[in-house]
């Protein structure tokens, strides 16, 4: 009886402590990719807020500058019919710089993406420099403090576009998307973008932002445009 007694007294044996071990390292498991694709539902559902509080600027912008979304080298005070191809619209804090000195914007962090942490040509690896919010729009940016592209052109008291589907802002491509490019040759999404390599944050011309999943989310957003040469217009 007393040698029983000792023997529990002794506490769990290592076949026992591997078993909770084992259940404790499963639990783990199962628990972290959980935990993480939380907080990327979170930095996503971030980013749309951005797109949204940028999309209510631009689209007051155009109400006071006859349809006109933030373009530059064009006059404003006319509502000319879009072109077909616009210089000069690169780089985008020439346009975050017209909203923010007409004070549709305050706010220069609304252009960073939660879930952007890398740009630059080492980007596509993970190694590109540090994406961060910069403290004022005087010290903005689009490159370093910046996750969007722009689709710059855009006037819409003309526009011949479906406003439901053309893109107006969207989650960059950390290789730059350029107006030298076509829908369906627009640069690849990988791992390092913002939220992954099949996933961006798109606000359209209507207003209304979309989340979009697809294997070729790079060029997806752009394939229902019906005037492809505004693109020459992208930053």
């Amino acid at each position: 009886m007393n040698c029983t007694m000792n023997q529990r007294k002794q506490g769990f044996t290592l076949i026992e402590l591997m078993v909770v071990l084992g259940i404790m390292l499963l639990l783990v498991a199962l628990l972290v990719p959980v935990g993480k694709n939380a907080i990327e539902s979170g930095r996503q559902a971030a980013c749309r807020s951005n797109l949204r509080q940028m999309g209510t600027a631009f689209f007051l912008f155009a109400t006071e500058n006859n349809g006109w979304l933030p373009i530059v080298d064009v006059d404003l005070s006319r509502p000319v019919i879009e072109g077909a191809s616009l210089g000069g619209q690169w780089p985008f804090t020439q346009h975050v710089q017209m909203l923010a000195e007409g004070g549709y914007i305050t706010e220069p962090r609304k252009f960073w993406c939660p879930s952007d942490t890398v740009t630059g040509a080492g980007a596509s690896r993970g190694r590109g420099d540090p994406v961060r919010p910069a403290s004022s729009f005087e010290d903005f940016d689009s490159y370093q403090n910046c996750s969007y592209m722009y689709v710059a052109g855009y006037n819409l008291r003309s526009s011949r576009e479906d406003f439901s589907t053309a893109p107006v802002l969207a989650d960059e491509s950390n290789q730059l998307e350029r107006g030298d490019l076509t829908p369906g040759n627009m640069p690849d999404f990988d791992e390092y973008d913002n939220h992954g390599a099949n996933y961006r944050n798109v606000l359209y011309l209507d207003g209304h932002v979309a989340g979009i999943e697809h294997e070729d989310v790079g060029n997806i957003i752009f394939e229902a445009l019906r005037n492809t040469d505004i693109l020459n217009s992208i930053d």
